[in-house]
């Protein structure tokens, strides 16, 4: 059992274990010998789909010291992500989808720079894509992940760092980006979401519902006329044309068992396909499974790894289900990130 502190901000709750709070309310001649809490950030996003659904038991903790906040806007949140670092924590809770990972994530880079807290995710999105990847079930609880962060049961995963030319726009820091068809078939994904379906159910719909737009379009509707690009590295164009789509993603496994990017491992991957595509309704069971095929290229369909890329696209990119104006952009993975798994 804990005891319960409320502090005068309604959307900060501190709790520490019974040991704590009775130390703290009665002078000893001698010092207690008292266990370390550990001290954890919880931060909810109360519009999550899941959050909004049902009401999460937050309470059920071991001893611990949890300050939980729920901020409602992107200052809120870099106001919150300062204060967990002025007080040490070193586990931060995401009760949140993709989206929320995203906006966590980017806002503590700033806040704690190189001495980054682990992170965990509580699955309250619409597809939740990183915690899958993470193996995190859909009823994972905040007691079960700080035991987890207790037993040090942690894998890494480096995130994609979304840098605009001459700092026109705060870093990014996400998991899967993507324009082209990728960011057409997001918009999508949110008539599929208004209709109910979420998770790996939603991301097949969308796949489906997207090829066959682009299967049934013709060639010159916006599906198949592709985007212009421009993609370098080391001042090298690497291409200067209209692409189909470009994905990519640090993550291992990808919802409803897709590879993209070919066999799961580590690092920065992306798939880029030429516009106009060519027998993509033929290619498409090696595309999504992983498979190699030597006419892939040939047909203009391509995998690479790259530790970064530089990316000039006008059209706006999607980074974890959110929508970003383009520009001169840097693509590239940042230094991994330690995550509380089961």
């Amino acid at each position: 059992m804990t005891h319960q502190l409320v502090t005068s901000n309604s959307l900060n709750v501190q709790q520490i274990g019974r040991g704590a709070a009775w130390a703290a309310s009665f002078a000893r001649p001698e010092p207690l010998d008292l266990p370390r809490l550990p001290r954890v950030g919880v931060i909810s996003n109360l519009r999550s789909h899941r959050n909004r659904a049902e009401r999460r038991r937050m309470l059920d903790l071991p001893e611990a010291f949890v300050i939980r906040q729920a901020p409602d806007s992107r200052p809120a949140l870099d106001h919150a992500m300062r204060d967990f670092a002025q007080q040490d924590i070193e586990l931060i809770v995401i009760d949140g989808g993709d989206g929320t990972v995203r906006e966590v994530v980017s806002s503590a880079h700033a806040a704690f720079g190189a001495r980054m807290p682990r992170f965990a995710i509580l699955r309250a999105g619409k597809t939740n894509a990183l915690a899958m990847d993470l193996g995190v079930p859909k009823d994972w609880t905040l007691e079960e992940v700080i035991a987890a962060h207790l037993d040090d049961r942690v894998v890494q995963r480096g995130p994609i760092r979304i840098s605009w030319a001459h700092g026109k726009r705060p870093d990014l820091f996400g998991f899967i980006f993507g324009f082209g068809a990728y960011s057409r078939a997001t918009m999508l994904a949110q008539k599929v979401h208004r209709r109910g379906w979420f998770n790996s159910l939603a991301v097949f719909i969308t796949l489906s519902w997207a090829l066959l737009r682009t299967m049934l379009g013709g060639a010159h509707t916006p599906w198949t006329r592709g985007d212009a690009v421009r993609i370098s590295r080391d001042d090298h164009d690497i291409v200067r044309e209209r692409l189909y789509l470009l994905l990519g993603s640090t993550l291992h496994d990808l919802p409803v068992g897709l590879r993209p990017f070919g066999r799961p491992r580590e690092g920065l991957k992306f798939l880029a396909i030429k516009a106009p595509p060519r027998r993509l309704w033929h290619f498409l069971p090696s595309i999504l499974s992983g498979r190699r095929s030597d006419w892939l290229e040939a047909h203009g369909i391509f995998r690479r790894d790259a530790d970064y890329l530089t990316v000039s696209v006008r059209k706006s990119f999607i980074l974890d289900g959110e929508r970003y104006p383009g520009g001169n952009l840097t693509i590239s993975q940042a230094a991994p990130i330690a995550f509380v798994v089961p």
